[in-house]
């Protein structure tokens, strides 16, 4: 399953989906659970995702603010009142009834809405970036589970071989062909096989349960479908870096610079300052007399008062700069490692798969007949089922490798690789 193939971008703004639609996919699922049915529990229940619907209505009421103009003021003053002589009582009483604001100069609003909007450019950036993240390693999980369980193969077939050489040798030991020295390490290896195979079972378990907290959901209702298989590969780190710088994970960081920006344009449009203004009513009840009131004043020096703060809008972005530089050089040594990885060990499982274990599987064959006619050592015989085995896990090893590195580049290019197809020969 390829981790770009999922409509991620369809889950932004709208939301996720439904609790009701989440709640029925659940109790709907079904005991075989392929990758694409992990996918799609984990973008509709999965925390990191749905944290992003409160985030989007906050800056919906963010919006909402910073298109607001400055409130109007309605005010009331009265003078000589309760005063002496003259001014007694209200009989000399002054009273102004005054309606106030400001006029905001220099594009404030405009840099505020372009602020909220570069903030929910961002968002969306950083939610289309976290599903990605979140499903590269749901993908790297499942690759584990689907591992672990060849390796409770490899274990069980472990225990069989024993078994099977407990039994030739207690049959020997009836005829007089060997000695019991013989069947005490053949139960050894049993007991060995045995315990491993239960170890094989909690780490399957441990890597299941880890799965299926990606969709909070319970590992003992589930099994994985598949099992694992990768041809050779040959990637360039050139060609993947190149990928990386047009994803999504490349315009979350030139979002954030964008964010900066608009940051920068908001201080300073606070370089101009705002014309308040009044307008009222005055009332002189002594003479009798009614009369309009006009004010008007403005800030001195806005500018000189501001540079700190458009200083540290600008230094901000420098920083943020640094930051993507930094990040840039993190995903180089990411997709180089991965590359050659994914190189290597697609090679190495390759090579043991044709080259390596048809051998040791036909010495196995041959130190089994030679031992039951005395030809070989019991030694012999355990050595070729031993080295048989390891290769088989050294052949799971290199294949997880590769899946996980890939699954690994995908997340960083936002760009599939491969179909996975699953496929462990014996």
């Amino acid at each position: 399953m390829k981790i770009s193939q999922f409509p991620v971008r369809k889950f932004t703004r709208a939301g996720i989906l439904t609790s009701a639609l989440m709640l029925s996919q659940a109790n709907a699922l079904a005991e075989q659970v392929t990758l694409d049915d992990a996918v799609q529990l984990t973008l509709n229940r999965h925390p990191s995702l749905l944290k992003f619907r409160p985030l989007t209505r906050a800056l919906e009421g963010d919006r909402q603010q910073a298109l607001l103009s400055p409130a109007y003021t309605v005010g009331a003053n009265l003078e000589n009142v309760m005063g002496t002589s003259s001014t007694s009582g209200v009989q000399a009483a002054e009273a102004t009834i005054s309606l106030s604001s400001v006029y905001e100069l220099g594009g404030k609003k405009s840099a505020r809405t372009l602020v909220v909007d570069a903030r929910a450019a961002l968002l969306d950036s950083e939610q289309y970036s976290m599903s990605l993240s979140l499903l590269g390693g749901l993908t790297q999980q499942y690759i584990r589970v689907l591992a672990q369980q060849e390796r409770l193969q490899i274990a069980e077939r472990s225990v069989s071989l024993a078994e099977d050489a407990l039994t030739v040798i207690t049959n020997r030991i009836k005829s007089g062909a060997t000695n019991d020295a013989e069947l005490f390490r053949a139960k050894s290896a049993l007991n060995q096989a045995k315990l491993e195979l239960a170890t094989a079972k909690v780490n399957k378990e441990i890597a299941l349960q880890s799965l299926t907290l990606f969709w909070q959901g319970n590992y003992e209702d589930i099994t994985l479908t598949g099992s694992l298989d990768s041809p050779a590969k040959n990637y360039s780190y050139e060609t993947l870096f190149n990928q990386f710088l047009s994803s999504s994970n490349a315009d979350l960081l030139i979002k954030s610079l964008d964010l900066k920006d608009a940051e920068i344009q908001l201080a300073k449009s606070d370089n101009t300052a705002d014309l308040s203004w009044s307008v009222g009513v005055r009332r002189n009840q002594g003479a009798q007399d009614t009369s309009l009131v006009f004010g008007a004043s403005i800030p001195l020096f806005a500018e000189k008062r501001n540079s700190g703060a458009v200083k540290s809008a600008i230094a901000s972005k420098e920083a943020e700069l640094l930051e993507r530089d930094t990040k840039y050089l993190d995903v180089k040594a990411i997709l180089f490692k991965a590359t050659k990885s994914i190189n290597f060990s697609s090679q190495a499982a390759l090579h043991l798969e044709k080259e390596v274990m048809p051998d040791l599987k036909r010495a196995l064959e041959l130190t089994k007949e030679g031992y039951q006619k005395g030809i070989y050592t019991y030694q012999e015989w355990f050595a070729s089922r031993d080295a048989l085995l390891q290769s088989q896990r050294s052949l799971i090893n290199y294949r997880e490798a590769t899946l996980l590195n890939e699954a690994l580049i995908e997340q960083w290019t936002g760009q599939s690789l491969k179909s996975f197809t699953f496929n462990l020969q014996d």
